[in-house]
Order: structure tokens, then sequence, then C-alpha cells
């Protein structure tokens, strides 16, 4: 039970309620970077604190589509509470150097708006969102293997995401340079 709760916490379950607490209280959530994804619940005494001081370095492997009720990929959700989670405990913009490699079932997060519409008669839910962490500093890499397989091209990719040789090559590259990998 401690184990799945403290899972269901750690991935910001909204149900999940810790024992001790008053269900009642009211949470209160911020967005101070990402605004409208990602957002967060501060703990301003919690343990863990990341250091404001330090360089934050991160890589994370998103290669799964699944999207949350809003249609936006999971992943890439937590990707923007990861930025604000940062924020919030005051490391800024020079001292956060995320990055996404999509591949796999987020492959088609990384097209253009139009290409996405041209390919699945639909607006990419995640077109925003990607722009949002974009200007938030996140740097976006896609697999250009997974585009091939996929039947994708680079020019069919969006401006904020560059074409990586492979994700078997972009992770380990990152890491690396020190970025930690963080698996979605």
């Amino acid at each position: 039970m401690l184990i799945a709760s403290t899972f269901a916490l750690g991935l910001g379950a909204s149900g999940a309620v810790a024992a001790g607490t008053d269900a009642s209280a009211k949470t209160v959530w911020v967005n101070p970077v990402v605004k409208d994804y990602g957002r967060m619940n501060p703990v301003p005494n919690g343990a863990l604190q990341p250091d404001p001081d330090k360089t934050w370095k991160v890589v994370f492997d998103v290669n799964n589509g699944s999207s949350d009720s809003d249609g936006v990929n999971s992943a890439l959700w937590h990707v923007a509470r990861a930025v604000n989670v940062y924020a919030e405990a005051g490391v800024d913009h020079e001292h956060r150097k995320f990055a996404v490699v999509l591949h796999g079932g987020a492959t088609k997060d990384a097209l253009s708006a139009e290409a996405y519409k041209a390919k699945f008669g639909q607006d990419d839910p995640d077109t925003k969102l990607i722009k949002e962490l974009a200007a938030a500093g996140v740097h976006f890499y896609v697999c250009g293997q997974a585009l091939a397989d996929n039947g994708f091209t680079p020019d069919q990719v969006s401006s904020h995401v560059d074409v990586a040789l492979s994700a078997l090559a972009a992770v380990p590259v990152l890491e690396s340079e020190g970025y930690q990998l963080f698996e979605m």
C-alpha cells in the first residue's frame, strides 16, 4: 500500500491523498512558467529541493503517445510540471537545461501543426504545449529513425523540434554531456 501511494503521489495523481492529511483542505495549484500546462502544488519546506545555484540537466525520454483528458500527451504535460516545479523551487531559466527526445508512439508529437492536420485530419492537441515548453527553454529532439518508421519526413517536423540521428544515439549523447535520464 505504501509503495502504491508513494508511486501515485510521485506521479501527481489528483485523487491520491497522503495518510494523515485533511482531504478537505484546499489545494493550491500554480503554473509559474508554463502557464497552461503542468500545474504544481508548492511544497516550500519539502525535502530534496533542487539547489537554485546548480545547473540541472535532464533528458526526458518520451516514447509514449498516450493522452490525458484534454488530448495532450501526458508525458509532455509532466515535462511542463517539471519546468514549473524547478521554477517554483527558484531554479531560473539559465539553470534549467531540459531536453525531450521523442520516439515510438510520441513521434507524431514532433510534427508541425500543418503536417499533423494533413496526416490525421484534426488539429494537434500538443502544438500549444510544445510551443510553451520551447519558450520555457526545453529543447526538443525527434528520432530520425522513428520518423522514417512512421512514414514522416524531416520537412514535416515542427520548427521547435530538431531531428536527431536516432533516439538510440540522442539519449546517450545527452547523458555523456551530463544530462540525467528521466524515462517517461
